[in-house]
């Protein structure tokens, strides 16, 4: 986001945000095929035009969970997270799987708000961590060592 370049030191530069999503929209069109997918964005704007312009792939909004500070309210907190999602018509949140692995709990309450349950972040490659967010209720998980995670899924 445009108001963050000042706290990581970098150019502020911003583009149009309907330009680039119409150019995104038409590139997945063009070449997507059949395949299953689903938009994601940190930022609310972004998000915001995905879901509005089209209807065939569900866009989910990724937060920091507060993990990393934001200007923005609806980035800043994962309640501020499912407040905007759910006022949006979002089938759901990516959260960072910080706050999760701490309060598993917190996957429910973003179920119990009608929203899928979707986790990011570094701890998604640690097994015990993966598990935990798993019995928990998450829906789905982002990780890099896909092998390593699914076989502690499976093993379940």
């Amino acid at each position: 986001m445009l108001f963050e370049a000042h706290d990581w030191c970098m150019d502020p530069y911003a583009l149009e945000a309907n330009h680039v999503v119409d150019t995104v929209l038409n590139i997945v069109f063009q070449r997507a095929g059949k395949r299953a997918l689903f938009f994601s964005s940190f930022s609310p704007e972004i998000c915001i035009l995905l879901s509005r312009k089209q209807d065939v792939y569900p866009v989910l909004f990724l937060t920091e969970s507060g993990h990393i500070p934001s200007a923005d309210a609806r980035a800043d907190s994962l309640q501020e997270a499912i407040h905007f999602a759910r006022a949006w018509s979002l089938p759901g949140v990516i959260a960072r799987s910080q706050p999760l692995v701490v309060s598993p709990a917190l996957v429910q309450y973003v179920k119990d708000s009608g929203l899928l349950c979707i986790s990011w972040g570094e701890l998604n490659d640690q097994p015990e961590h993966a598990k935990t967010q798993f019995n928990a209720g998450l829906d789905a998980i982002i990780v890099n060592n896909v092998n390593l995670i699914s076989q502690t899924m499976e093993n379940a």
